[in-house]
């Protein structure tokens, strides 16, 4: 365990530090009465079965909530923004137990009922619940510049088009404070990724700065398994920081006019072009294998 970028395992979630945390989510669960997805979980996550009672959070979030909250390192009256917030306990954890100033973004929000499970959130949920909750996009989140300490978004950068996923982690980074963390779990699959986005083209979009080590390296045992004909499918978590540098006005793509004046440092990845370009050009699975080639002579783990 520690600070750094790395591949969910199952192993990791049953350590002491993750399983305390959980606890805490499954009772959060409970008491606020939070979509079950105990089937789900003995489909796709059978190391799952049976943990932490019911309602049962979904699976992944067994290693992606700890991994978020270790990885913040939180402190009481930090100001922290969920990105697709939806109904979870990890918003609530947030707010009632790290004890900070937290606002949920999420662009699904309805009168009652619910759309999808755990997906988008309703007029009941924030009058239980209490929390300051925004309806809007990752790609234009409602908050101003420089306005938060923490900005999470978890599993959800994965389920939006390439073009959204680029301008909302270029919009996260935007509302992170200098010196802050930006932390994010993505889906992906060894041999293709769920969808257009991959994390190191999240990570040269952000603008931002891995905080500790980058491990790239694929867990050997499968984490879970996705809803496509049961393929192995994977989590990454990434912590990143926001530097507050400034280099010269000069780097921004398509000025030419000799400009002298200063940028922030962080919006040089998002302002190099001047028009959107296909984020996954060579799919992230792609360029592993090329570094593994590299270190191992063409072995490759999990082949």
């Amino acid at each position: 365990m520690g600070t750094g970028s790395r591949f969910a395992t199952a192993d990791e979630v049953m350590t002491g530090a993750f399983h305390e945390i959980n606890l805490v989510m499954a009772e959060l669960n409970r008491e606020f009465d939070l979509p079950d997805h105990l089937d789900m979980n003995k489909a796709l996550y059978p190391w799952a079965d049976g943990l932490f009672g019911q309602p049962q959070v979904y699976a992944s979030r067994f290693w992606e909530f700890p991994y978020a909250v270790h990885a913040a390192g939180l402190t009481p009256g930090m100001t922290c923004a969920d990105v697709g917030c939806g109904r979870t306990p990890f918003t609530l954890y947030l707010d009632r137990v790290a004890r900070c100033n937290v606002t949920g973004f999420d662009p699904d929000i309805i009168e009652k009922g619910e759309q999808r499970t755990a997906f988008g959130v309703n007029a009941d949920y924030i009058s239980r619940t209490g929390l300051a909750i925004k309806k809007c996009g990752m790609d234009q989140i409602d908050a101003p510049d420089n306005a938060f300490d923490r900005v999470f978004c978890i599993s959800v950068i994965e389920h939006v088009d390439a073009l959204t996923a680029r301008k909302g982690i270029r919009e996260m980074a935007r509302i992170l404070k200098p010196g802050g963390r930006l932390v994010v779990t993505v889906d992906v699959e060894l041999f293709n990724t769920l969808s257009e986005v991959d994390p190191l083209s999240l990570v040269w979009e952000s603008g931002l700065f891995p905080v500790g080590p980058l491990d790239l390296e694929w867990p050997r045992q499968r984490f879970g398994f996705s809803f496509a004909k049961g393929r192995s499918a994977d989590v990454f978590g990434m912590v990143l920081e926001k530097r507050d540098f400034w280099i010269e006005r000069q780097y921004r793509a398509g000025t030419g006019n000799g400009e002298t004046d200063l940028i922030e440092g962080w919006r040089v990845s998002a302002s190099r072009a001047p028009k959107w370009r296909p984020l996954n050009i060579v799919p992230w699975n792609q360029r592993l294998r090329k570094v593994y080639s590299l270190l191992v002579h063409g072995v490759c783990p999990e082949r």
